[in-house]
């Protein structure tokens, strides 16, 4: 008798599930993805190309084009997105970077599954809890109709903010389906106007936790954000490696340090080192935040080893998700993972490590249509 004989309808319905999920989701949702990739295209990538006076002939870059949709068979999009269309990129390079369409509907479908204990915030933190993980402090978590205490113990939506009133200031947030930091705020409990019943029926379930205090060596780049890295981890066979490690910055009037919100993005070294250029959303280059004048060249990021072992560590804990984006911030008592992200900013990553096509597609490959028994 073969070994899944006896598995039943459940598991029957998994791997229908399973096939689904991997097969078919990837051709509608890149098919949702174009009409993005179009206002993308319009209102932003297109007008910066056209200001830049360092930009190739229009032969030349028909010429890139033809060779990067050959090599991705997709829109080239992601050349625009990453500056091919410059006289210092080769038409080589050009096609060593990985465009969205290609990781987010055909890779990561066959790489990250289950992810559901990762994206719903408030599910991820308790995990890491259960490791003992240093973390913000959860406060409450909740819906459109009651919260929750950490405890268990169920208070009204307009009782939930009172008992968070010793905590100074407090991070409410979507528990799911966001990105790109929507609907974060920043609350005072007891001084700001807050209504957290309008804002559950506008998110559905959210969550609340402490706001951390930022370590000296990212408060001197920007200290009216908190800033935090993006680690990138891969899981293969029980170990994770990190890949890819980038410190985010906030913008000048942001209260998060996303690129949509007018952030920057920059290149951390293993050894804290950083780059010396950050990068908006633009693929503009920056020496150093426009509130700061600390040149990025000449900083150094300590407790660097202590933020790439922590990401390792929550990689472990979800087996089911070998690629994860996760964001750490550091305090003045060392780092603290934020949340994990199981469909991790692409942008980012080659925004500071330019075309990782060569070394990325291999890896998640390896990884691909993992058995689900």
């Amino acid at each position: 008798m073969r070994p899944t004989a006896n598995r039943g309808f459940n598991h029957r319905q998994a791997l229908t599930e399973e096939w689904f999920r991997t097969r078919v989701l990837p051709r509608v949702s890149g098919a949702r993805f174009l009409p993005y990739q179009v206002r993308q295209m319009r209102h932003e990538h297109l007008p910066t190309m056209l200001r830049d006076e360092d930009r190739k002939s229009m032969a030349r870059i028909a010429g890139d084009l033809v060779k990067v949709s050959a090599q991705w068979r997709c829109l080239p999009f992601h050349y625009f997105r990453y500056g091919g269309y410059r006289r210092e990129v080769s038409a080589e390079r050009a096609c060593s970077y990985l465009p969205e369409a290609a990781l987010f509907h055909r890779l990561l479908p066959r790489v990250n599954r289950d992810t559901i204990d990762l994206d719903d915030k408030a599910t991820c933190k308790k995990i890491l809890a259960s490791a003992g993980l240093p973390q913000p402090t959860l406060i409450a978590s909740g819906d459109r109709r009651t919260g929750v205490m950490p405890d268990g113990e169920a208070v009204p939506l307009t009782n939930v903010l009172q008992r968070a009133s010793g905590f100074g200031r407090v991070v409410v947030k979507p528990s799911r389906y966001s990105s790109g930091g929507s609907g974060v705020v920043i609350v005072r409990p007891g001084e700001d106007d807050f209504d957290l019943l309008r804002y559950a029926q506008r998110w559905g379930t959210w969550l609340v936790e402490e706001y951390v205090p930022q370590h000296p060596d990212l408060d001197v780049l920007n200290p009216y954000v908190l800033n935090s890295f993006r680690v990138i981890t891969l899981l293969r066979e029980g170990a994770p490696e990190v890949l890819y490690v980038m410190l985010k910055l906030g913008g000048i009037e942001s209260s998060t340090d996303n690129s949509a919100a007018g952030g920057m993005q920059i290149r951390v070294y293993p050894d804290g080192e950083l780059d010396r250029y950050g990068y908006d959303r633009h693929l503009n280059a920056h020496t150093s935040h426009q509130v700061s004048s600390v040149p990025f060249a000449d900083h150094r990021i300590t407790c660097m080893r202590e933020v790439r072992e922590l990401a390792a560590r929550c990689a472990r804990l979800f087996p089911q998700v070998p690629f994860i984006g996760w964001d750490i911030a550091l305090t003045p008592g060392g780092p603290v993972v934020i949340e994990g992200n199981s469909s991790p900013s692409l942008a980012h990553i080659q925004r500071t490590h330019g075309g990782i096509a060569p070394e990325l597609v291999p890896a998640l490959r390896a990884v691909m249509d993992r058995p689900i028994i």
